[in-house]
Formats: structure tokens, C-alpha cells, sequence
């Protein structure tokens, strides 16, 4: 299970996180936009549709290139999720599997955000 991280904690991660996207020589991950990656808003509805399925343990999310710069070069990234259900396969390699739908065009921070204030 994930834990919780108190807001200072949260905050001071967060900043770290953008000063060394955004330093010279740094990963430079950039939204379909062009501008630097902060993070993704994932939306009640998709979240409620996945979670609905009494089968679903949790939330896989995945890092994606973003389909407009598919087989072009430059750190353009998206998010990827579905359901997660556990893996009753014998000697499974993975604990989960996909429960089938997989959810994209997520929206990016910026310009969708919320405050870490």
C-alpha cells in the first residue's frame, strides 16, 4: 500500500522534481505542449470506471510517449492507465494484470494543476 507524505514533505519533493527538469543537462520532460513537465490530472469519471470493477486492486500507470511524437525524437511523454487485478497465472512474472480498458489523452500540469500551496 502507498503511504502518505505529509504537505511540507510533498512540497519540498515537488520543487526538487522541477528545478532538475528544468536545470541544463537535466531530463527536460516536456508536456504535448512544449512545456515542462509537472504532472498529469487523472479525472473522477475514468478513475470510477476503473475502480467499479469489484476484481480491480488498484490503479496501473503507466509512462508512454505521447502518440503526436511517435518515432520523433525529444522526451514527450503521457500517462497510460487501466485497472489492475491481481495475477492468478501459476508462477506469475507480475503480481497484476490489465483488466482491459487503458485510458490516455491525460491531461498535463501545466496547464491543468493544483496548487501545492
Amino acid at each position: 500500500m502507498a503511504s502518505i507524505v505529509d504537505p511540507e514533505s510533498a512540497k519540498s519533493l515537488i520543487q526538487e522534481y522541477r528545478q532538475q527538469n528544468a536545470a541544463a543537462g537535466g531530463p527536460a520532460i516536456k508536456t504535448h505542449e512544449g512545456h515542462l513537465l509537472n504532472g498529469y490530472f487523472l479525472d473522477r469519471k475514468s478513475l470510477e470506471a476503473i475502480l467499479k470493477d469489484p476484481k480491480v486492486a488498484g490503479i496501473s500507470l503507466k509512462l508512454a510517449k505521447h502518440p503526436d511524437f511517435k518515432g520523433k525524437p525529444g522526451n514527450h511523454f503521457t500517462v497510460l492507465y487501466s485497472g489492475a487485478m491481481p495475477n492468478t497465472a501459476p508462477n506469475p512474472v507480475t503480481p497484476y494484470v490489465n483488466t482491459g480498458a487503458v485510458y490516455s489523452d491525460t491531461p498535463v500540469c501545466p496547464p491543468i494543476c493544483v496548487s501545492e500551496e
